[in-house]
């Protein structure tokens, strides 16, 4: 077991008072590390793509007050968005001029690394961080689109000879052995999840409080307005599923992003009125865990994905889900007892089918609950501890 270790946490996915959203499932896990290993000193140094990288500008970012135990150091490193197979080389410039920052004589012990490219990539390039065990972590779209680009793929080879990776579903981690990468070095860790804030409860009671239709049924869609998200998918088939049914169905969207203007479009095209949807914005964890005691079904209708927080938040309220089987979605959906329903390919048709289902047959909201228990937070951030102290050292 390591003792009194200094951990550096270094990535761009971390949140900051700007952006509380960004790298959430990161921070609650160095939280939950914090709670395992309470004599480990865990810094971090946030490192944001910007073009202020390139002559050094100050970052004006803060941590959220939850955040400052970790003393974090943001920073702005350079990147190139079109030629993006050099970026791991520009992050290692950034980085390099970033942990200067640090206080004079604190020397890690071990690195932490989410998001593999450019970020694990350009950590692997820095001489004086060369000697430290590594583990990255492989988040999805890092390895579903970037071993397909040949400089990405090769940087990721590389990194997979030095470092431990751990990624967050079984599918990714086929992904990687199967493009090259040493089976023994990578190993699958789910991310957990708050059972204390996701969990059962009145589902009349939150609507009130949340002030949504006490009527109708209600499906909820958590997650960023992006074009990998496929939502489109999701607003034909609600449409469809809502003809069938006797009760006004009604969609919450949590979330922003680029694509909201053309999806309230698309909803049109596809039938559905004004009143079907309700943008709610972004939100934190707890508002979201509420929506969730509110809502019927949870919905994700994705190009790819790992293995989505917002699915394990929805076991653990006691809430089924309609997704498009993609990514590690099926790995967590055949233990759990009637979980979720999965819809194969794009079409409509099929999602409006399993969304009826789902709405006609509930799931045992306690049963899935209690199964989520080996999901917590805390038994997530054990096995990362263990695989800190796995991650070989390497020679200097």
């Amino acid at each position: 077991m390591l003792r009194c270790m200094r951990l550096l946490f270094l990535s761009n996915l971390f949140p900051d008072t700007t952006q509380p959203w960004r790298g959430l499932d990161n921070v609650t896990l160095l939280h939950a590390m914090r709670q395992v290993r309470p004599d480990a000193e865990i810094r971090v140094l946030c490192l944001r793509p910007g073009h202020g990288g390139w002559h050094g500008a100050r970052c004006e970012l803060r941590p959220r007050p939850a955040d400052q135990v970790f003393q974090p150091s943001y920073a702005w490193v350079p990147y190139l968005p079109k030629v993006g197979g050099l970026n791991d080389r520009l992050f290692a410039w950034g980085a390099a001029r970033a942990l200067k920052t640090l206080p004079q004589g604190w020397q890690p012990d071990a690195l932490l690394v989410p998001w593999l490219f450019p970020d694990a990539c350009g950590a692997d390039r820095l001489s004086n961080l060369a000697a430290l065990p590594m583990v990255a972590v492989a988040q999805g779209s890092d390895v579903h689109r970037y071993l397909d680009m040949p400089l990405r793929r090769r940087a990721i080879l590389r990194l997979a000879r030095r470092a431990q990776i751990i990624t967050r579903s079984e599918d990714l981690r086929a992904r990687l052995v199967r493009a090259g990468a040493d089976a023994a070095r990578v190993q699958t860790v789910y991310n957990g999840v708050d059972t204390s804030t996701f969990h059962p409860g009145d589902s009349a009671a939150a609507r009130a409080a949340l002030n949504l239709p006490k009527d109708g049924r209600l499906l909820l869609f958590v997650g960023n307005f992006l074009p990998v998200k496929g939502i489109d998918l999701l607003l034909h088939g609600m449409a469809l599923a809502a003809r069938s049914l006797p009760e006004k169905l009604r969609l919450v969207l949590i979330g922003s992003g680029p694509l909201q203007a053309s999806l309230a479009a698309e909803a049109a095209n596809a039938g559905l009125d004004s009143e079907a949807l309700i943008w709610a914005g972004r939100k934190a964890p707890e508002e979201v865990a509420q929506f969730m005691r509110a809502c019927d079904v949870v919905c994700l209708s994705s190009h790819n994905e790992g293995v989505p927080n917002v699915l394990l938040e929805a076991l653990a309220s006691g809430r089924a889900f309609v997704t498009t089987d993609v990514g590690g979605i099926g790995e967590i959906l055949h233990a759990a007892p009637c979980g979720g329903y999965l819809v194969p390919g794009r079409s409509p048709a099929e999602y409006a089918q399993a969304l009826s289902q789902a709405l006609k047959t509930p799931p045992e909201e306690h049963r899935l609950s209690t199964h989520m228990s080996s999901f917590a937070w805390e038994k997530c951030a054990e096995r990362y501890w263990q695989a800190l102290a796995l991650a070989p050292k390497q020679q200097a």
